[in-house]
């Protein structure tokens, strides 16, 4: 199985797979991805990425589906379409869907090939304590400041088991904070 990425460079794989980051740093368990958007949410995004895959020439682009909060297509599916398409096909396909592919947050994502790629790091602290203080003003009072490397200290906390389902208080928490900080987070 492929998991997907959000540089439209590499594209959905190549367009469904590529450089940007998740959670975590180098080494860590992939599990302690805190996803800013529901699986729901998330599969409704990656088909609307196949959909114009599929209108724009890669009419083999197989579906996605969610897994551990993250957005995959099967691996063989995956090279048999752009195989079939041919480079010239997927190209094109890949820039005219652009838009509709920077749509899917890079949190969501991993490296093609599996691997954690960079997480937020100490340079983010001070967006990510924003996040931190909007999460609190928007219905979860317990969530914590990141730590001096840009992770939230959330594991043994009531906050580890809690997942942002559609209309669950770390959803709303989270679209009110788009505008603070949109990218992955790491818990530590």
């Amino acid at each position: 199985m492929r998991i997907l990425t959000s540089c439209v460079a590499a594209a959905l794989m190549v367009a469904l797979a590529g450089c940007s980051g998740v959670n975590g740093s180098p080494g860590t368990d992939p599990s302690s991805y805190v996803p800013t958007i529901s699986d729901e949410e998330l599969l409704t995004l990656g088909r609307a990425a196949v959909r114009c895959l599929r209108e724009n020439g890669v009419a083999d682009m197989p579906d996605p589906y969610v897994e551990d909060n993250r957005l995959k297509v099967p691996d063989d599916e995956m090279d048999a379409a752009e195989e079939k398409a041919g480079e010239q096909t997927w190209n094109a396909a890949e820039e005219a869907c652009r838009e509709t592919i920077e749509k899917i947050p890079e949190g969501a994502l991993a490296k093609e090939g599996g691997g954690d790629p960079e997480p937020p790091g100490p340079e983010d602290v001070e967006a990510l304590r924003k996040l931190a203080q909007c999460y609190r003003e928007n219905g979860v009072p317990e969530w914590p400041d990141p730590d001096a490397e840009g992770r939230f200290p959330i594991k043994g906390t009531s906050l580890e088991d809690e997942k942002p389902e559609p209309g669950s208080r770390l959803d709303t928490a989270r679209k009110a904070c788009e505008q603070v900080w949109s990218g992955p987070v790491g818990i530590s």
